[in-house]
């Protein structure tokens, strides 16, 4: 059976997410979000995380080896019609790019309907994977993915990850850093079936995936890019914004090794992380 694949990015939504304010029960109670919304939508925020999205997650999309996927964008009302009209105009040309603007305020509820119809469509549920609108994933992600799958024909469900990546970024105007990774269940590219056909990935958190599903981890190349910056972080209070797990290496090693996984990416300007003035 040919798998149906859908990547899910949430683009400035507004409602219960990764963000430590959010996460709680109550995370999407009225006051949380409005408190959020004035930050969720300032002007120098947004144009930092289209440059984001324009570097690394919308190449991403289109460089696929396997273009037989869907690439549903979650955003909301509330995100300003200039960058809306911005963020549909970018995405016009990208026959995998739906974006899906719903009031909801929590993605399981916003995807439910979606995900629920491409189920009936394929007969079975379809395969999710996430990012985030500041990630890059490889290029030969679906295709790996959708291999990796065949294997798993016969489970009603199950989790892959892929957790060798390349981490770079910057806090408050610091140089950028460079750094290979593996994290298990790292967000980007993070995938999952589910047993419900309109049960969503973000019912987990990520990290949480192996411990609800039979799992699998893939180490062949590289899975993502991911940025750590201060516009990027789901926290603001992170006791290691470098963790050990990350080793720093020479800029030049860093594009040595995108060409096979991310080679739209090597030579691109990358200081977009950095915040330019800060101290």
């Amino acid at each position: 059976m040919h798998d149906t694949i859908v990547g899910i990015c949430r683009f400035s939504f507004l409602g219960k997410c990764d963000w430590v304010q959010t996460r709680p029960a109550m995370g999407g109670a009225p006051e949380i979000l409005a408190a959020r919304l004035p930050m969720l939508y300032a002007e120098d925020r947004l144009a930092r995380r289209f440059q984001a999205f324009e570097t690394l997650c919308l190449p991403s999309i289109k460089a696929q080896t396997d273009a037989d996927f869907s690439f549903w964008i979650l955003t909301s009302p509330e995100l300003p019609d200039h960058w809306l009209e911005r963020l549909l105009a970018l995405c016009a040309d990208v026959p995998q790019i739906q974006v899906i603007l719903s009031d909801a305020r929590s993605s399981t509820e916003a995807l439910r309907a979606p995900l629920a119809a491409a189920a009936e469509q394929a007969g079975r549920p379809v395969i999710q994977f996430r990012v985030d609108d500041d990630d890059a994933f490889s290029r030969h992600h679906v295709a790996r993915l959708r291999r990796h799958a065949r294997r798993f024909s016969d489970m009603p469900a199950f989790a892959v990850s892929f957790p060798r990546g390349l981490v770079f970024g910057s806090y408050g105007g610091e140089p950028l850093h460079f750094c290979r990774a593996h994290q298990n269940f790292v967000g980007a590219g993070a995938a999952v079936r589910m047993r419900g056909p309109g049960r969503c990935i973000f019912a987990f958190n990520h990290f949480q995936l192996p411990k609800h599903f039979p799992a699998f981890t893939a180490i062949e190349g590289l899975g993502y890019v991911q940025t750590r910056w201060d516009e990027g972080d789901s926290s603001n209070d992170l006791p290691h914004r470098w963790p050990p797990w990350f080793q720093q290496i020479p800029a030049s090693e860093f594009q040595e090794s995108l060409i096979e996984d991310f080679p739209f990416l090597h030579g691109v300007d990358l200081s977009f992380t950095e915040k330019k003035g800060a101290a």
